[in-house]
This record gives C-alpha cells, sequence and structure tokens, in this order.
C-alpha cells in the first residue's frame, strides 16, 4: 500500500479526534464545512449566554461568505470583537481592550469566546477567556493552516512582551476545536507556506511517513489538493492530540518536543520586532534548520539527514536563512527562552527523520557559532 492511499485511511478514520483530557477533554473535527457545526456545538453544550467572536479584519473580510450565515443561526446575542491582524494584536494593550469591551457588554451574563481566525487571534482569544472572570469556556475555529495544524489544539495560550514572544500565558483548553478546511482557500500562500512549517515540524518530530509524502507531494501540497491536505492536517492534530494527552503543562519532558525549532525561531521573530518580514512558521523553518545543523556539529544528526531537511523547507517556499535581521538581538531574545532550566540552555534535536532529543547545556561558542552562519545582519 503506498504512502497516499495509507494516509487517505486514516484521515477516514481521524476525522474526529478526541483530545483525552479527563474533565477537560474536548473533540476536534476537521473537515470540509466543519465550521457549519457551530450553532449545533453551542446548543448541545448549553451555552445561553452571549457568544463573543474574536476575529482580526483580515479574518473577516476574507471569510465573511462562509461564516455570516452560520453566525445568523446562532440564537444567542452575539458580539464581535475585531482586532489588527498582526503579531502585535498579542500584547497588553490590546488584551486590556478586548477585556473592557467584554466587560462592558456581558455584565449579567457568562459569555462564550469564540477564536475566529490564525494563531494570533487564537492566542490572543483563548487568553482572554482563560482570564476574565478567571475562566470562560470558548472554541477555537483556526482559519489558517499553522493554526489549524498546531495553535488551535493543546491549550497553549498567551501574549507576548517586547522581550521576548509568549511570556504571558496560561494553559486553558477549548471546548471544541473546528478545522474548516475551506477556510484554505482564503489565504495567500505566504500563509499556506507559513503553516507548512509546522506540518514538517511533527514530521520531523514523529513520522518519517508524512515527511516521504510532503517530500513527494509538496506541489500537491502547495496546490491544496483536498483529500490530501486534509489528511496531513489530521496527522498533524492526532499527532500533537497524543503528546498533549501525555504532558497537558508542559511538566513532563514529553511536550517539549512540539518545541522543536521555536527556541532559535521565537528568538528570530522577536529580534525582527514581530514584523511580517519573517512570521511565524518562516522563523522557526529557519530555527528548525540551526537545530538540525546543531544536532550534526554534535554527531548525533547526519549530513545527508540535514540536506533532506533542508531541501523540503525550499520546496516549501521557506527560508533557510534570516537576513537583514540583528544577530546580537537574536542572541539576546534566545536568553529568554522558557526551556531555560536552573540556568541551563535545552534545545529540542533531530536524531534522525521521525525522531527527537532534549539536549541541554549546548556550549554558548557552539549556539553562536551556528547561528551566525544563518543569521545576517
Amino acid at each position: 500500500m503506498n504512502d497516499i492511499k495509507q494516509y487517505a485511511i486514516i484521515v477516514t478514520i481521524m476525522k474526529k479526534i478526541k483530545v483525552d483530557l479527563g474533565r477537560r477533554s474536548y473533540n476536534i473535527l476537521v473537515s470540509k464545512g466543519a465550521i457549519k457545526k457551530l450553532p449545533d456545538v453551542i446548543k448541545e453544550k448549553g451555552f445561553l449566554g452571549p457568544v463573543v467572536i474574536i476575529t482580526d479584519r483580515t479574518v473577516k473580510n476574507k471569510t465573511s461568505k462562509l461564516t455570516s450565515k452560520i453566525i445568523k443561526k446562532i440564537p444567542n446575542d452575539i458580539i464581535e470583537i475585531v482586532v489588527p491582524g498582526s503579531e502585535r494584536s498579542k500584547c497588553l494593550d490590546v488584551f486590556q481592550g478586548v477585556v473592557s469591551k467584554i466587560s462592558n457588554r456581558t455584565k449579567k451574563h457568562k459569555p462564550l469566546i469564540v477564536a475566529l481566525g490564525g494563531g494570533v487571534v487564537g492566542d490572543l482569544a483563548g487568553f482572554v477567556a482563560a482570564s476574565f472572570r478567571r475562566g470562560v469556556p470558548f472554541i477555537q475555529i483556526p482559519t489558517t493552516l499553522l493554526a489549524q495544524v498546531d495553535s488551535s489544539v493543546g491549550g497553549k495560550v498567551g501574549i507576548d512582551l517586547a522581550e521576548a514572544k509568549n511570556l504571558v500565558g496560561a494553559f486553558y483548553q477549548p471546548e471544541c476545536v473546528l478545522i474548516d478546511t475551506d477556510f484554505l482557500k482564503t489565504l495567500p500562500v505566504k500563509q499556506i507556506r507559513n503553516g507548512l512549517a509546522e506540518v514538517i515540524k511533527y514530521a520531523i518530530i514523529k513520522d518519517k511517513q508524512l515527511f516521504e509524502v510532503l517530500d513527494s507531494r509538496m506541489e500537491e501540497v502547495l496546490a491544496l489538493k483536498p483529500a490530501l491536505l486534509e489528511t496531513i492536517i489530521s496527522r498533524c492534530v492526532e499527532i500533537k492530540a497524543r503528546v498533549v494527552e501525555k504532558d497537558e503543562f508542559d511538566d513532563k519532558d514529553v511536550r517539549i518536543i512540539l518545541n522543536f525549532g521555536h527556541t532559535l525561531g521565537h528568538a528570530i521573530e522577536a529580534a525582527s520586532s514581530y514584523s511580517s518580514e519573517y512570521n511565524h512558521g518562516e522563523s522557526i523553518a529557519i530555527g528548525m534548520v540551526l537545530a538540525s545543523d546543531i544536532a550534526v556539529e554534535l554527531d548525533i544528526f547526519s549530513e545527508r539527514a540535514l540536506t533532506r531537511v533542508r531541501d523540503l523547507f525550499f520546496k516549501a517556499g521557506l527560508p533557510l536563512m534570516a537576513k537583514d535581521v540583528s544577530l546580537s538581538k537574536v542572541l539576546k531574545s534566545y536568553a529568554f527562552d522558557k526551556k531555560f532550566t536552573k540556568g541551563s540552555n535545552r534545545f529540542v534535536l533531530p536524531q534522525k527523520i521521525g525522531k527527537v532529543k532534549v539536549v541541554e547545556d549546548i556550549s554558548a561558542t557552539l549556539i553562536k557559532k551556528i547561528v551566525r552562519q544563518y543569521v545576517r545582519g
């Protein structure tokens, strides 16, 4: 049975994926038209209060044809809050503004928060839900590939500070996640490539077969072939769900593997001031190449495997180097990385395609050497 046929069977089984966390368990639905389930979910879960839909301007404009008729079917009072569509929305000022608007319009009722957008909206709305009145329910409706395969699953929510990404946040699980592949048709190719960085991450850390599929079918993936894309999304969600179940609060050294490429990737994002020059996917793509090269230097990953990793990112149209980014700012932001313990760094490094390990206390000299090769100010 070839890769594509086998993956087609997997997606048929996995369209409804449960994240089993006891009383915090929830389902993830992956399908074309999944947003049509929103009114049913609200009714089934007995939410009677106002429904606060947090979105951004770009998503609102591009997805109204998919969402407006569905939202009209919701009998609850609807409150729409539109935030700017960039990483800079994940800041204290925007957070405070959103909370104030919700507070002013839901004084006597407990609201349901719905995050309709990409990773920025999901992180911000989730943190609002976790914080407002010490926690109100929320639903994730991710509209970007990156959010669908990664940030909408697992309960990590938060906002950024100037020093580094996601320094303020919480673990707060949604009531459910509705992943509608129709939203992907509204995205520019840059955003598809952005999400592919996380897809490739899952392949490298857990699924060699997925890596092979991406390597041989990248043109079809970029062309948004529906069955293949739905299958890939479901596989990534399944991988993350199983990891999160073992380590919901990221304190058992299991969930840390999901941060492959993020240590230096987040530092690149912060050093570029979260600009559009290097979005999250592009930054962690470079971070994964950096981590893979560090693994080669430590003799735990082969040169051939590094070449395959670099080639796959190239096929996906993702950068391999960060240009016009301050090296000193990258290294400064890296020092704020949350994976540091007792003053020692911790990196997720590949051993082979499909398997990674956590390596601690890598020399600063080696890190600087590799970063200098890939970051050009």
